[in-house]
């Protein structure tokens, strides 16, 4: 430790990893000491800020791998319906948000599953309609893939219209009859361009409002997988990283469809202070021959390939992208393979994902939130978003919440791991369970060296991205490590959340 005064000192607790030691000290950021108290309070000065721990733990703050910022900030603003489980309740939930709503503005709610319904079916136009009779509705599907639109919605945007031309890829849903139920699918962004536009001013409210909810879980670091992701989204980022909007660092993915634009879209984020860390790709079936110049692009500039793969045809698709590229001497000696998701690997896939060197990004926290419709499918459930299987097979794992799809909660995603117990109590392929130690790396010691983060593990020279939890997370069950609050977090030596007390600050730490 230098022989200047420390910046701040956490003492007399519990240091995660560090059994011998209770006290922490950083300085210009970074851990500067770990050690008994009564050997740091010689590097307390006039101006170091003291936490007494009082028996808390500390430990890395978290980096989600995996999310989906903007949409998140935007799902954390419109009416949220996911703890809906009957089409009462939906129903319920959307009057009440259409009585809170001027009549004529849009109502725009989110995260209906209709397979975590008692129903187990979508809710129809008319049910739409008496819920929400005054409003045009957009009620998005959980997994952003889709929507539900009422009849006012529905006229609004010509839907109905002789002239209408249907987008590439989209799917209106239609009724025995052929009339519209509402349902649409594949529309996404043609709807949010359509809808009333969102000032920049409300855009940075929301960013504000969603990293301190990412901060309050204890999330320091994430990265955005958002396959739209292209210049301008990086600018976004990047403007909003200058007036302070968020106070988590930040890693982009570009989308395939935009890496004519990587060479700017870096030297974009490079001047903000965010990171440009892969290209995103999206497999369909038997078309990884299409994503050679958009891998040989990402190459190049050494950044990593990242394939989204829920499904098993979309893993076989994007593994054979990757063999194919490796064939080809496609890599360069710095970039990674990352299979995002890893929602369904059957057993014939595990060696070839070794083979590799792919890293699986994997969302324990699906079989928690989302379990309940996978028992439909008895036959999936013990390749559903594997850990232990791969980490023995030499797999390198990361963890991710997917937010807004699961809540950015990483400790709930961790006790999943740890459990495999689905909201209704079930245990989804318990075989698969992973220690606490192994489960908290997925989203720290991993993460780091996946993200190329000097954070992770609490040592000396780490960054000081830190969290303080009320109890060593290591002793707990996972029902209750679930829903254990976080106390602090603490980005580049900064305190940016500290539960009960207001928002912090309104800037950033200086990263």
């Amino acid at each position: 430790m230098a022989t200047g005064k420390t910046d701040l000192v956490l003492h007399e607790g519990v240091i995660l990893g560090h059994p011998a030691s209770n006290s922490l000290a950083v300085s210009g950021g970074r851990i500067a000491a770990i050690a008994n108290f009564d050997t740091l309070k010689k590097s307390v000065g006039p101006q170091t800020h003291l936490i007494k721990l009082g028996g808390r733990t500390v430990a890395p703050g978290f980096i989600d791998s995996h999310l989906h910022f903007m949409e998140a900030a935007a799902a954390s603003a419109s009416l949220q319906v996911s703890r809906a489980r009957t089409i009462a309740e939906l129903m319920l939930d959307l009057r009440t948000g259409a009585s809170r709503t001027a009549p004529g503005n849009w109502l725009k709610a989110f995260g209906c599953d209709e397979a975590l319904l008692k129903e187990r079916r979508s809710p129809t136009r008319k049910e739409l309609d008496d819920a929400v009779p005054r409003n045009p509705l957009r009620l998005r599907h959980q997994t952003l893939h889709a929507s539900w639109l009422n009849s006012r919605a529905i006229q609004s945007l010509g839907l109905e219209n002789r002239d209408f031309q249907l987008p590439n890829g989209a799917k209106l849903m239609r009724d025995a009859s052929g009339r519209l139920t509402g349902l649409v699918i594949g529309m996404e962004q043609w709807i949010t361009r359509r809808l009333p536009p969102t000032t920049i001013a409300d855009i940075e409210a929301r960013t504000r409002s969603f990293s301190r909810e990412l901060a309050s879980n204890g999330t320091t670091a994430f990265t955005d997988a958002t396959v739209r992701n292209g210049l301008e989204e990086v600018k976004l980022f990047a403007r909003f990283r200058s007036v302070g909007g968020f106070c988590q660092r930040a890693s982009l993915m570009l989308g395939e469809a935009h890496v004519g634009e990587l060479a700017d879209a870096r030297a974009a984020a490079r001047a903000a202070g965010i990171d440009l860390v892969a290209v995103k790709f999206m497999p369909g079936i038997n078309d990884s021959a299409r994503f050679a110049d958009g891998i040989a692009a990402a190459m190049r500039e050494g950044l990593d390939c990242a394939f989204h793969a829920t499904e098993i045809e979309e893993l076989e698709s994007a593994l054979m992208a990757i063999e194919t590229a490796r064939s080809q001497q496609q890599q360069s000696s710095g970039a990674r393979w990352r299979i995002e998701h890893g929602g369904v690997i059957a057993p014939d896939h595990v060696p070839r994902l070794r083979s590799v060197g792919a890293w699986v990004v994997t969302n324990p926290g699906f079989i928690h939130f989302r379990g309940t419709k996978y028992l439909q499918e008895p036959g999936l459930i013990p390749h559903l978003y594997r850990l232990r299987s791969l980490k023995q097979a030499g797999i390198e794992l990361a963890g991710a919440t997917d937010a807004p799809v699961t809540p950015a909660r990483p400790l709930a995603a961790i006790a999943a791991a740890c459990s495999r117990i689905a909201t209704d109590g079930s245990q989804l392929a318990p075989d698969e369970t992973i220690e606490a130690g192994d489960a908290f790396a997925l989203f720290t010691r991993s993460a780091a060296r996946l993200s190329r983060i000097e954070a992770g593990d609490m040592a000396v020279g780490k960054l000081a991205d830190l969290i303080v939890l009320p109890e060593n997370p290591m002793k707990l069950a996972p029902a209750k490590l679930a829903s254990m609050p976080v106390d602090m977090t603490i980005i580049d030596g900064q305190i940016v959340y500290e539960r009960g007390v207001a928002a912090l600050q309104s800037g950033m730490p200086d990263l």
